[in-house]
């Protein structure tokens, strides 16, 4: 980070301002004007940050919005659903980016919901219901041994990971963070992308995604994916400031390829701290 350093101390030592989604599948961006402060999210068009107290709202109670972190928005615009597609979402509670999938797709095509931890399966299966999502079916299961006789054309992993890009709202990212939890994300991470590339078309789209800044928990793991698979890396674009991957950490030189992740840190567009790659099959 070098000289950005300090920007980026200024940045997380106070608490990130809100944002939200206009749930498109029940609302318009007119239908909520004027209801609360509202200003644009550059890289989202049904995205905007607010000062407002929206998650205590009608709107949000009635599935109009879906409060969510602007800079994990990326992740969903990123794998670009159509219509028609079958999509996988491996990792997918609590919702944001499943229910944010469903409203891109306009409820059509299909996806495949998948959680490990039950309680957390119940609070994706109520946001589901809460934003009208019909196009969805969930699955309980480890997403390192999900299994499914359909080959999907878009892939989620939303991995778990040690947070370090919350840590203005969760200073025990910070408390808990150390090696060992490093390395058993890292692992627990490359065996989600290897079953993941099982599930995925030739031709297919997977998108992996962390809110960390560790080199072991992005860059490694994609490095790691696309030598063993032979994937490609797409560079994802759009209005946000964000850097390229690291090409070397952890004694480690990877493919210069990995140069077309992004990672984004909270200076540059007041957001969480968020990790990005879009790989081809």
């Amino acid at each position: 980070m070098g000289s950005e350093y300090m920007d980026y101390t200024n940045a997380v030592s106070k608490p990130m301002i809100k944002s939200f989604r206009i749930n498109t599948l029940k609302a318009s961006i007119g239908d909520l004007n004027g209801v609360f402060d509202m200003v644009h999210v550059p890289w989202c068009d049904d995205a905007f940050f607010t000062s407002d107290d929206v998650g205590n709202s009608l709107e949000h109670f009635l599935g109009l919005i879906y409060v969510q972190e602007a800079a994990s928005m990326l992740a969903a615009k990123a794998l670009m659903p159509a219509g028609g597609d079958l999509v996988l979402d491996l990792c997918a509670a609590p919702g944001s980016k499943t229910t944010q999938l469903a409203a891109l797709m306009g409820n059509t095509g299909a996806i495949v919901a998948n959680e490990i931890d039950w309680k957390r399966l119940k609070t994706l299966r109520f946001n589901l219901n809460r934003m009208g999502v019909v196009n969805t079916v969930l699955t309980h299961s480890d997403g390192t041994s999900f299994s499914s006789d359909a080959r999907f054309d878009k892939i989620l992993v939303d991995a778990p990971c040690s947070n370090l890009g919350q840590l203005s709202d969760n200073p025990e990212a910070g408390k808990s963070f150390n090696k060992s939890l490093v390395k058993r994300c890292s692992t627990l991470q490359k065996r989600l992308l290897d079953n993941a590339i099982k599930h995925l078309k030739p031709g297919g789209t997977l998108v992996y995604s962390t809110c960390t800044y560790t080199v072991e928990e992005n860059e490694e793991v994609v490095d790691y994916a696309v030598g063993k698979y032979g994937l490609k890396i797409e560079e994802v674009v759009g209005d946000f400031k964000s850097c390229g991957g690291i090409i070397s950490g952890g004694g480690n030189v990877f493919s210069k390829d990995v140069s077309k992740t992004t990672r984004i840190y909270p200076h540059h567009n007041g957001t969480h701290g968020f990790y990005l790659a879009k790989l081809k099959k």
